[in-house]
């Protein structure tokens, strides 16, 4: 598993663990820049990332290949916020959110030589971009809160077809500077966050040894 975490300094920077816990977490990069939102390339031979957007100079896309890159290559690098890098199924593209044109809008380039091309897959506006696990989707929250999906198609090069309203989200957590959704593996849910009475900043509960302690309440051996 990837995560970010301030133990090596002030700054926040990318660590991989086993998610069975048998190795010690590996510092990927250490950097001054603070980085959010880090993910892999289908292929496991690539990091991206971006700088965060509180800093001046900020929200910037990268990407690093640990063990061969000794510093990080820019993938969308602006004066303005490039946020939610996600990633094509067969890892040929990159759809991400920028705010160029005054209002975020979702976007397409080709990874990982995005200054190659660029695409428009949203109208009037869009944030939280996802790619669909068989990859002729790519879903966003539009400016009025709706969920929407694009068909796309990425083969011989990337194209973008029919989009279609899903449902509303608007009674379910948002944030422009983290998707707040996922998407089952085998494409059917989404998984989101309704915010109940005060508990909007609800803290993550971790219980361990669970199966135990389900038996000693049920009485199990």
């Amino acid at each position: 598993m990837t995560f970010l975490s301030d133990q090596a300094g002030a700054s926040l920077d990318p660590w991989t663990k086993r998610a069975d816990g048998s190795a010690q977490e590996v510092l990927q990069l250490d950097q001054e820049r603070r980085l959010m939102e880090s993910l892999w390339s289908p292929d496991g031979e690539r990091l991206i990332f971006r700088t965060s957007t509180l800093e001046v100079g900020g929200g910037d896309i990268l990407t690093l290949r640990p063990g061969a890159d000794t510093v990080p290559v820019p993938l969308v690098a602006s004066d303005f916020a490039a946020q939610g890098p996600t990633l094509s199924p067969d890892g040929r593209w990159m759809a991400y959110q920028s705010d160029s044109t005054g209002r975020f809008e979702i976007y397409v380039v080709p990874f990982p030589n995005a200054a190659t091309a660029k695409f428009l897959v949203s109208a009037d506006g869009g944030t939280e971009p996802l790619w669909s696990r068989g990859g002729r989707e790519i879903f966003y929250r539009n400016a009025e809160g709706d969920m929407v999906s694009v068909r796309v198609e990425t083969a011989p090069t990337f194209s973008a077809g029919a989009t279609s309203v899903l449902f509303s989200a608007t009674e379910y957590l948002t944030n422009v500077n983290h998707r707040q959704y996922d998407v089952t593996p085998d494409g059917e849910r989404f998984i989101m966050v309704r915010p109940v009475g005060d508990c909007a900043q609800g803290a993550l509960i971790v219980v361990e040894n669970f199966f135990e302690e389900l038996k000693a309440r049920v009485g199990g051996s």
